[in-house]
């Protein structure tokens, strides 16, 4: 028998296939033993499908790969994302998840280029699931700095001052 994220990973394969997707509206719950600094941490696995009676969700093909990042990046998020890069920080992510789209967001196109992210979702694009397996990530996004697993979307000034970021922080955007 399949399991309910079983059965969403089969639709959006056939939803990919044919060039849409039509998923059942999800409930994303957060883990309460998690602090989460005025936003949830979704951890993948509790991803449950509403039992409402609604109507499914239709979404493009371009949408179910992960949302293309349409923010703009200054010249401070491409140091910053250039900065993490060379520290050896990683940022795991999935593309159906919205709070790593977030983050991506902040950063701005151009930058998003040069995060060391890591897509951790099977059908994502350049997908290393294994290895996010293997790290033992269950909440998107993460961000491993220092060898301390972070989660949730974080303000691109808490991310720099974390890693020892000493470029301009005039960042463009805000959670």
């Amino acid at each position: 028998m399949l399991t309910k994220f079983q059965l969403i990973q089969t639709a959006t394969a056939i939803g990919m296939a044919i060039g849409t997707l039509t998923a059942p509206v999800l409930k994303v719950e957060a883990n309460p033993s998690i602090p989460t600094m005025g936003q949830k941490n979704i951890p993948a696995t509790q991803l449950i499908a509403d039992n409402a009676a609604t109507k499914p969700r239709r979404y493009s093909r371009s949408i179910a790969l992960g949302a293309k990042v349409d923010t703009v990046s200054g010249a401070s998020e491409i140091s910053l994302a250039e900065h993490l890069a060379a520290k050896g920080v990683k940022f795991y992510g999935a593309y159906w998840c919205s709070h790593c789209q977030k983050q991506k967001s902040l950063f701005g196109a151009t930058a998003v280029a040069k995060l060391p992210y890591i897509e951790c979702a099977k059908e994502g694009e350049n997908s290393q699931r294994q290895l996010c397996m293997d790290k033992e990530i269950k909440m998107f996004p993460t961000w491993v700095i220092n060898g301390q697993y972070i989660t949730g979307t974080h303000e691109l000034a808490e991310i720099a001052k974390l890693t020892g970021y000493t470029g301009s922080t005039d960042f463009k955007y805000h959670k």
